[in-house]
């Protein structure tokens, strides 16, 4: 009998977790008077955090958003889950497993037909970010970087399972796994780079110029030389609210507009070593 209440336990929690949060609507994120907008951990430069300071441009971008809707911000912050999937599930429309707490805004997300095919409980939009793959080099070691082949004889870094780990993985045949230096996470790919472990990291281009700005003991450029074969080159980055907030979207994407025309991203971004490339819209 015991057992068998176990099962029923289990079964309804089952599905009460299975049921979506509720989804906050414009009007009542205002009457509110606050916003929860996620951002990405260890995610520099966008959202990271550093002895207890929030800091990054998506961090920054997210404080605007509040400012321009007159709301106070609840800044979510969490780490990526296996794939954007999982990210929009527990951050957007269901939760987290424990405290069920997910976001109103999500930010940083890529705006992709398949992706936006599958998360029919998401509607993804309002792009403000225009990212693309690059390479930071140091100049002392590579000149003149033309071909990822430079890395059967010099040490490259990644961070491990990312869109760079994958493409160097696969380049050349696998010719170039002896001489990848893998980073669990990026600040340890950034210190890979720093400690001159490396000749080189391959990250998203806002990723490569934020590292070149910050190991500066290294003489360093950023370049962007053939990817033949690789998964995605560039793409466009957005937001992400539940199916059934569209209005406050829509909200958020005006405020997006404006944090675009009136220069100010371009500026947050260079604060943090980036040069801000508008996407298209």
């Amino acid at each position: 009998m015991m057992h068998l209440l176990r099962q029923a336990v289990s079964v309804v929690a089952l599905l009460l977790f299975s049921v979506s949060v509720h989804a906050r609507a414009y009007d009542d994120v205002i009457d509110s008077g606050n916003i929860t907008i996620f951002v990405y951990s260890d995610y520099a430069p966008y959202s990271w955090e550093e002895d207890g300071e929030q800091k990054g441009i998506d961090v920054e971008v997210a404080q605007f958003i509040a400012e321009y809707l007159e709301v106070d911000l609840n800044l979510l912050m969490r780490g990526a889950d296996e794939n954007i999937d999982d990210d929009l599930r527990i951050n957007i429309w269901k939760g987290d497993l424990i405290h069920r707490r997910a976001a109103d805004v999500m930010l940083h997300v890529p705006i992709d037909k398949e992706v936006d095919a599958r998360n029919d409980l998401a509607v993804i939009n309002s792009p403000y970010f225009h990212e693309e793959m690059a390479v930071v080099v140091d100049r002392n070691i590579i000149p003149n970087l033309e071909t990822f082949g430079y890395f059967t004889s010099e040490k490259v870094g990644a961070e491990l399972d990312t869109v760079s780990d994958f493409f160097l993985s696969n380049a050349f045949r696998g010719l170039l796994h002896p001489n990848i230096r893998r980073g669990p996470t990026f600040e340890s790919t950034i210190n890979l780079y720093a400690e001159e472990e490396v000749a080189a990291v391959m990250a998203s281009r806002a990723q490569s110029e934020y590292i070149a700005n910050r190991v500066s003991h290294r003489d360093s450029y950023v370049v962007q030389p053939p990817m033949p074969g690789i998964v995605r080159r560039d793409w466009r980055v957005g937001i992400a609210v539940k199916h059934d907030s569209r209005d406050l979207g829509y909200a958020v994407g005006d405020a997006l507009n404006e944090l675009i025309v009136s220069g100010k991203l371009a500026s947050i971004s260079e604060k943090y070593g980036v040069t801000y490339i508008e996407p298209e819209r």
